[in-house]
């Protein structure tokens, strides 16, 4: 994985299973934000980068662009983790592919088996009466570790909900931002998000 930044914007290029896949997103909402949260912050105007969003259900990480067919939309990552939790059984799942939409990946691995643990955890958190979380995809990862690395524990990694191949599947790193595939078996943490839609 590559990571360039020119001006505000941040180019990933991203390696998928010996192709190259590469997005911009542009950082500009993020850096522009408060230091303080905003007392009347709402769906179209978050807090900072970094801050508890109130009745949200979790954390301010970013606002991300539309991109390949999703809307553009603030990114929210809930307050609590699970430490221990495999991504599931060695099965090639058919829509679980995405390096963007976390939503998508999640709902393809339940419908596919209730032995993928780390999803089924992520689907079923709630916060602020909020249910519509996930498990993120490795870009939510890593927009989490580029905009508030200060809210993940720097020992191990994180699955996201995006799978390489019938045995493998991406995770984080917040220690040093790696990102990377593991065994499906292999036990990490998972941290559920959730999305605000940006509408006209």
């Amino acid at each position: 994985m590559q990571i360039i930044i020119t001006g505000d914007t941040l180019h990933l290029h991203l390696p998928t299973g010996g192709t190259q896949g590469a997005i911009s997103i542009d950082t500009r909402a993020a850096a522009a934000a408060p230091p303080a949260p905003s007392p009347k912050a709402t769906a179209l105007q978050p807090p900072a980068a970094g801050e508890y969003w109130a009745d949200q259900g979790g954390y301010f990480i970013c606002t991300q662009p539309a991109l390949l067919g999703l809307p553009a939309r603030h990114l929210i990552f809930g307050d609590l983790e699970h430490d221990e939790l495999a991504y599931g059984p060695y099965e090639d799942i058919e829509g679980a592919r995405s390096q963007l939409d976390g939503a998508a990946n999640t709902r393809a691995l339940l419908a596919a088996s209730d032995e993928h643990q780390a999803a089924k955890w992520a689907a079923t958190y709630t916060a602020d009466g909020h249910t519509d979380f996930h498990l993120p995809s490795r870009v939510d990862l890593l927009m989490a570790y580029v905009c508030a690395p200060q809210l993940f524990k720097k020992s191990g990694w994180y699955w996201s909900s995006t799978q390489t191949s019938r045995y493998n599947a991406f995770v984080q790193a917040f220690e040093d931002g790696g990102s990377n595939w593991d065994d499906k078996d292999d036990r990490h943490r998972a941290r559920a998000c959730r999305w605000i839609p940006l509408t006209a």
